[in-house]
């Protein structure tokens, strides 16, 4: 049987670092399971730690950002989306039929890449996306 393998998206890392967002408990929850390995091995990509970094950097400021980003960079395997993905990730950006903004589509890649259906996220519109199973 194969190591499951899970892509953590960047609104997960932010609620859990945002004690006023809305699913801060919950992140909360779901970091305990995912260090702990309920989920197999989980991972990000360049984007996603790009966009927690920022995100922390311009709420809680640089020192935040920093201890945050350290952190990401100690804890988890980082996918870099190269220009072949990022190309593919466009052409499924402009053919895809929903909501999923560009990101979003890096993070389809990102997941064919390492082989996984599993995503942990609070973006909804993942739900309309087939044979994907989204942890929340």
């Amino acid at each position: 049987m194969a190591n499951k393998v899970v892509l953590v998206d960047a609104n997960i890392f932010l609620a859990y670092e945002n004690i006023r967002d809305t699913h801060h408990t919950r992140a909360l929850e779901l970091f305990q399971k995912i260090q702990i390995g309920i989920y197999g091995t989980w991972f990000i990509t360049d984007y996603i730690f790009n966009e927690v970094v920022g995100v922390t950097f311009r709420k809680f400021g640089k020192e935040r950002a920093i201890a945050v980003g350290e952190s990401m960079l100690k804890s988890m395997i980082l996918l870099n989306i190269d220009d072949h993905h990022l190309q593919e990730a466009w052409k499924l950006f402009t053919r895809i039929p929903s909501r999923l903004n560009f990101v979003d589509c890096t993070h389809l890649v990102a997941m064919e890449i390492a082989s996984t259906d599993m995503i942990a996220t609070f973006d909804a519109e993942f739900k309309n996306i087939k044979n994907i199973k989204i942890i929340y």
